[in-house]
């Protein structure tokens, strides 16, 4: 039952979040904050309005390859916290690399996209990683009975 819920709660769970996460972490570096400052309305509407839209472009981008990890850690029990941020920084790297194949976007713009890899990577492993492969039942090892000496 456990590992029901994990697979239709918890990991659907992390993936959104880290959704979240990477599309905040795409978007901060370049929002003017100077509206929310001086009491602009829309401001908070427009912010709100991108973070979602800004979530579900991440989340097209990232459902496949990160599908295949899931699947890899799960059934392999891998819950390496480093795992998880390389899987970030290669996933960073590849989206650069194919999202931009004629001209490289300006360097603040592949940094974040780096950021939001290993922010993805981060919270999603804080929140489904970490218990990657718990779910499967494992064979207890047998005691090994040390033996004593013979008597002389």
């Amino acid at each position: 039952m456990i590992a029901v819920l994990r697979f239709l709660i918890v990991i659907p769970l992390g993936f959104v979040l880290a959704c979240f996460a990477a599309a905040f972490a795409l978007l901060w570096p370049f929002i003017d904050t100077t509206g929310a400052a001086t009491g602009d309305p829309l401001f908070w509407l427009q912010a709100v309005l991108g973070l979602v839209a800004q979530s579900a472009q991440v989340g097209s981008t990232a459902l496949v390859p990160w599908a295949v990890f899931m699947v890899l850690t799960e059934s392999l029990g891998w819950r390496s916290v480093l795992l998880h941020m390389a899987a970030g920084i290669a996933g960073g790297f590849a989206v650069i690399r194919t999202a931009y194949v004629s001209a490289q976007p300006h360097a603040s713009v592949q940094t974040a996209m780096i950021v939001a890899g290993l922010t993805f990577a981060l919270v999603y492993w804080i929140v489904a990683g970490r218990g990657a492969g718990l779910w499967r039942a494992r064979k207890a090892r047998p005691i090994e009975t040390v033996e004593s000496p013979p008597k002389a």
